[in-house]
């Protein structure tokens, strides 16, 4: 026994490098093949960046350009063939061709039920969320919609104040108090705690979203979770199962250091039940209470590491588009001539709808949702942005699930498996749709399209969405987080705009895009100033 014990333990490393080896290999012809296919789509569809013969080594290229350059291939098919109402085919190396629809069979795409062509399969592959979040599919069903929309939303009003005491909290710590000295801040890092904090402030509540341990991890863990979802679309489907854990080891050590805050809540919530009081009015009820108003209710979903991964979900699609969108706003902003003027006009908006004139006007409790809803030009600024500057190169985005495959309006037949919608990048651009559409105006929402008022109208909002601003997609699946979000976002930026001065930048720093990811300029500085009041 002893023997056989050694034997294994001397060729245990050959073992596992020759399985490794053989993953590698594996992996290399699988990219290989990927890099040539044309996914069994039709071959009369054409591809963008192959030119005039769709032939396997000018699609190679057009992959290989994909993986570089994805904005010239879609800037080349939205002018050669969405302008002429023609669909195309993107060359996405890693992720899949995606067949690209013109604008005009927006309506078509965002009527086909979803078990033919379904936008939820598409998230959950382009983040991995079978390895990135773990236990959050224990469920089939994802809960955190549902709680979104019949928890989150409706009780929005319930949490300006904390939001607004938490915001001008983190902005003191992060930003400072000093009125005469300017102050370099990294722009991404600071916007990373001050919409965590924001985050956790409704999620978890007082006082765990002021824990320095406790934000560090959450801020951390959501960092990653794109990282690490394009390192596993890199392997095979069948492999993914065995990478997944070794590209989420780091993920999981820090899911597990946030269960060891959270789980306590959760089994003290639990252990209520049995012993009812007072209910609590954050996500750990909301998806406790959700469980158990079902017909018939499921043991798993009120597994505490089934709702602590939930947890982990809803944080993460709550805080990193914030992020991404608030950071991209002010460095918009800095980058902008017309800065100063932008935010002189923002603070005094501002200013008149909390009464921040009088004495009592930083207090939490002038913030509400009305006056949020009257802050347009704050708005404005936001959805310009997002509209220039969004954090996906996608609008529209679904997964063909019928088996048979589906017919697209012009004919054309593409098989169960493939990805087909609108890319928002190229809508958001298009000079019919925003004239000078390169160049960010804060207040382009609130003129009309002759540059004049707007007639009148109301302004189109930031949670607005339509088939020309795709910013959180269009139709029944458009994000059901976004009238939070937009809380959340008009609540900082207005606080920003009231209470501090942003230095002029003289050039905004590009975004990077990584595998579909836009990412903002994570390392990049403004300098800022408390003003004085």
């Amino acid at each position: 026994m002893t023997t056989l014990i050694e034997t294994i333990f001397v060729a245990a490393p050959g073992i596992i490098g020759a399985a490794i080896t053989i993953g590698l290999v594996i992996t290399s012809l699988d990219l290989l093949r990927r890099l040539f296919s044309n996914a069994s789509l039709p071959s009369d569809l054409p591809w963008a960046g192959v030119g005039e013969h769709n032939s396997r080594l000018s699609r190679a290229r057009a992959n290989l350009t994909s993986f570089f350059h994805l904005k010239s291939l879609l800037d080349e098919g939205y002018a050669k063939y969405s302008k002429n109402d023609k669909t195309y085919v993107l060359p996405y190396f890693i992720n899949g061709p995606q067949v690209v629809l013109p604008p005009s069979q927006i309506p078509w795409l965002i009527e086909q039920p979803d078990d033919v062509l379904s936008q939820e399969h598409v998230n959950r592959q382009f983040l991995q969320s079978d390895y990135t979040f773990f236990h959050a599919n224990m469920v089939k069903d994802p809960v955190h919609p549902e709680v979104i929309q019949h928890q989150l939303t409706k009780k929005i009003s319930g949490f300006v104040d904390g939001v607004a005491d938490e915001t001008r909290a983190s902005l003191e710590e992060y930003w400072g108090m000093d009125t005469e000295e300017w102050r370099e801040v990294r722009l991404y890092d600071t916007m990373l705690l001050l919409i965590t904090r924001l985050s956790l402030r409704v999620f978890i509540g007082l006082p765990l979203c002021r824990d320095q341990k406790f934000l560090f991890i959450c801020s951390r863990f959501i960092r990653k979770v794109a990282m690490a979802a394009a390192a596993i679309s890199l392997f095979p489907v069948f492999l993914r199962p065995i990478v997944g854990p070794i590209f989420t080891v780091f993920d999981y050590i820090l899911h597990q250091r946030c269960k060891r805050f959270i789980m306590p809540i959760i089994r003290a919530r639990l252990d209520r039940l049995r012993n009812p009081a007072a209910p609590q009015n954050d996500f750990v009820q909301w998806a406790i209470d959700h469980a158990l108003a079902k017909p018939i209710v499921n043991p798993v979903e009120l597994d505490a590491r089934v709702l602590a991964a939930r947890f982990a979900v809803i944080a993460f699609a709550a805080i990193q588009s914030s992020v991404i969108t608030l950071t991209n706003t002010l460095f918009d902003l800095a980058a902008s001539p017309a800065c100063a003027e932008s935010l002189a006009l923002m603070r005094d908006e501002v200013a008149r709808e909390t009464g921040a004139e009088s004495a009592d006007g930083l207090a939490a409790s002038a913030w509400s949702r009305p006056a949020l809803s009257r802050m347009v030009r704050v708005d404005s600024a936001l959805r310009e942005s997002l509209r220039l500057n969004g954090f996906v190169e996608r609008g529209i985005m679904k997964l063909v699930v019928a088996p048979a495959g589906v017919t697209l309006p012009d004919g054309s037949h593409i098989p169960c498996g493939t990805k087909v919608g609108v890319s928002a990048y190229s809508v958001h651009r298009d000079e019919g749709n925003y004239p000078d559409a390169a160049r960010y105006d804060a207040f382009r929402f609130i003129r009309g399209r002759d540059g004049g008022a707007a007639g009148g109208k109301r302004p189109q909002g930031l949670v607005n969405t339509s088939e020309t601003f795709l910013g959180f997609s269009h139709g029944s699946h458009s994000c059901p987080g976004r009238f939070f979000a937009a809380n959340q976002l008009k609540i900082a930026l207005g606080h920003i705009a009231l209470l501090y001065e942003i230095e002029p930048i003289p050039r905004r720093p590009a975004n990077r895009w990584f595998f579909g990811h836009i990412a903002p300029p994570l390392t990049e500085t403004v300098r800022v100033r408390r003003r004085k009041m």
